[in-house]
């Protein structure tokens, strides 16, 4: 019973997910992006939907690392009075996460970005600060990691290589 309602929600949850994606990866191409904004006195393309689908990818991004952490500090409390071993192997997946943004953190430039020879600022002319693009440059290469785990999962998945790694005979 508890397993039938947690397959539902998740279900609906990645449904729902996957209809705002849709919808916002729709509007950003197909509505508003022959419109023109002018940013230090250059006429440039601006889709309406641009800040909307970002902040829904910073938002799904955020979502998928609270869950990672909450599922595996939840998974590693329940196991550690009956395995504190296996429990304390369970938090690689935790560290790796952390492994991760720490990496990306690194690999992160702070170096403004050029258009038409100019830095590039907001519509006040106030130039972006350093540390936006860190942020920005982090969240992208969590994002590119994780799709290609995902993709990867996906592939052993459908090629049912965990099954013949664990030794089932099917």
């Amino acid at each position: 019973m508890k397993a039938d309602i947690c397959s539902t929600v998740s279900k609906i949850a990645f449904y729902l997910a996957m209809a705002i994606s849709v919808a916002l990866i729709v509007l950003f191409f197909f509505v508003g992006f022959n419109d023109t904004e002018t940013i230090n006195n250059n006429d440039m393309r601006a889709p309406q939907f641009t800040d909307a689908l970002i902040y829904w990818i910073y938002a799904l991004t955020g979502i998928t690392v609270v869950l990672v952490v909450l599922f595996g500090l939840f998974s590693f409390g329940k196991n550690f009075k009956d395995d504190p071993l296996g429990a304390l192997k369970g938090l690689a997946g935790l560290l790796l996460l952390v492994v991760l943004f720490v990496g990306a953190y690194f690999a992160a430039s702070d170096t403004p970005i050029i258009v038409n020879g100019k830095p590039l600022s907001d519509s006040d002319g106030n130039p972006i600060a350093a540390s936006a693009y860190i942020l920005t440059d982090v969240v992208i290469y969590v994002q590119y990691a994780l799709f290609a785990v995902c993709a990867l999962a996906t592939m052993f998945s459908l090629l049912n290589i965990s099954r013949k790694v664990k030794g089932s005979n099917k």
